[in-house]
């Protein structure tokens, strides 16, 4: 934090390092709100506000946080979650950045906290065997400070990076199957490379594979660059997991062999530049004076003629070699060569300077081009990705209603065949029905018959019953 507040170029670095549920997260965030309980995350915004608010009025802050994480090696924003996949640059002094990552200015603790709340929403997590909310992804929450000394407009920048690292993973004790395999893939992966990292540096190598991953990389200056970088080591206490426990210690005591060069982010006034050209310019003299004589010398030499001891030149001046070759040997000496071959460089080098800092540019602009065009095709795939998820599921869905209202037609058809069956009973039910009616009918006509047949003999036997009785008075 005092790093930071003194303009170191990447002022602190803190990061937990450790296996999952090892409590790196509670570490760096803990309780936020909770003052007995909260981490170091918050801790240090409090203190750095409590520095701020003890200076002098003629100093100036302006105070910018990010956040983001890394996840399935892809650099997303955890305050706008549309930008999914960042691309990483370098600015004019080589130092790694994320560019485009969303940066927001605050004046106070609280609105670091609710930016911190909001970004810890947005992190990916899920459950395993050995967490029930284990961090899927690495994130860094970054705050750059800025101050100005309105009185000699002096002004001193430094960056505190706070890292949450994703814990290293064993499948056979997390069980993950699925899209949580993948993610610890990724997470053993990318803390692989961290190991090498650090490994590569503890042993002095030429070589730092910081582009190995997207985290190295973004913490290329905090490992072995213009930084002060503290590491928490955070070990489970149970013999369970004695393995991962000895393999987090071992990282610990290589990290620790690591030396940073740190130096003070200071962007100097006219006056200041002033006087260290001013600098510069008596130093070239005095090296031209020194020259002048190395040269004469060096005609000596080469005419044959013996430079005694107190007629060699001493060479003092600052950044040249102070021993000189006082054998009979006519070529040139070792630091005569060297000053020679300094000459004809310093001859050449302005125009190769100008050449090669042109090309270097251009070279920086291609890839910074490069990654534009990577990062928009990369959103332009993120969306394609998207709506062709989309159309899956509106793919999905309409094979859902078509099965469903194959499922309805299939139950309608056995209704229907159901429907006919019985209409069929009913309609044999009504033949027979009609049948018995036509023989009812039948019998009622014939009975009809009958009955008017009876009735006409009945009417017959009645007249003749009647003439009977008309007869018998007459008799």
């Amino acid at each position: 934090v005092v790093s930071t507040q003194s303009g170191i170029t990447a002022g602190g670095t803190i990061f937990a390092y450790g296996q999952t549920s090892s409590g790196k997260t509670h570490t760096m965030e803990g309780e936020i709100g909770d003052p007995e309980w909260q981490g170091i995350i918050p801790r240090i915004v409090d203190d750095i506000f409590n520095y701020i608010y003890s200076m002098e009025e003629n100093v100036e802050f302006h105070i910018k946080v990010s956040y983001f994480e890394i996840y399935m090696e892809k650099i997303r924003d955890l305050l706008d979650t549309t930008k999914t996949n960042l691309p990483i640059h370098e600015d004019k002094h080589r130092v790694p950045y994320v560019k485009g990552v969303t940066e927001r200015f605050v004046g106070s603790p609280e609105e670091v906290i609710e930016i911190i709340t909001e970004g810890k929403s947005n992190r990916a997590v899920s459950v395993t065997n050995m967490n029930e909310h284990s961090s899927r992804s690495h994130s860094v929450f970054q705050l750059s400070i800025q101050q100005v000394n309105m009185e000699s407009q002096q002004k001193l920048f430094g960056k505190l990076y706070l890292v949450d690292l994703a814990g290293s993973e064993k499948v056979s004790k997390t069980h993950a199957e699925g899209m949580t395999l993948d993610e610890a893939k990724n997470i053993n992966k990318s803390l692989s490379s961290l190991g090498n990292v650090i490994a590569s540096l503890s042993e002095g190598q030429s070589h730092i594979p910081y582009r190995d991953s997207k985290m190295t990389r973004v913490l290329q200056e905090s490992l072995g660059g213009n930084a002060r970088t503290t590491i928490v080591i955070c070990c489970s206490p149970s013999q369970y997991n004695e393995s991962e426990t000895k393999s987090t210690l071992l990282f610990g005591s290589r990290a620790k062999t690591i030396t940073n060069n740190v130096s003070v982010n200071v962007e100097l006034t006219a006056e200041e530049w002033r006087a260290r050209y001013e600098k510069e310019v008596e130093k070239n003299k005095r090296l031209k004076v020194l020259l002048a004589k190395c040269d004469a010398e060096l005609q000596r030499w080469r005419r044959g003629d013996t430079v005694t001891e107190e007629e060699q030149t001493k060479i003092t001046a600052p950044g040249v070699d102070s021993r000189m070759s006082t054998g009979f040997d006519l070529s040139p000496s070792p630091s005569t060569a060297s000053i020679n071959n300094l000459i004809n460089a310093n001859n050449a080098s302005d125009g190769d300077r100008v050449a090669f800092v042109k090309e270097r540019d251009s070279l920086y602009k291609a890839l910074d081009d490069k990654d534009d065009e990577i990062n928009k095709q990369s959103q332009l795939i993120e969306r394609l990705k998207r709506e062709l998820e989309e159309e899956k599921q509106s793919s999905a869905l309409v094979v859902q209603q078509n099965e469903q209202l194959g499922s309805e037609l299939l139950n309608i058809d056995m209704e229907r065949e159901k429907y006919q069956e019985d209409i069929k009973q009913v309609m044999a039910a009504l033949d027979q029905v009609a049948t018995n009616l036509d023989e009812k009918t039948e019998d009622v006509e014939n009975k009809i018959k009958e009955n008017a047949r009876l009735v006409a003999e009945l009417d017959k036997k009645e007249k003749s019953t009647d003439c009977d009785s008309a007869l018998i008075p007459l008799l």
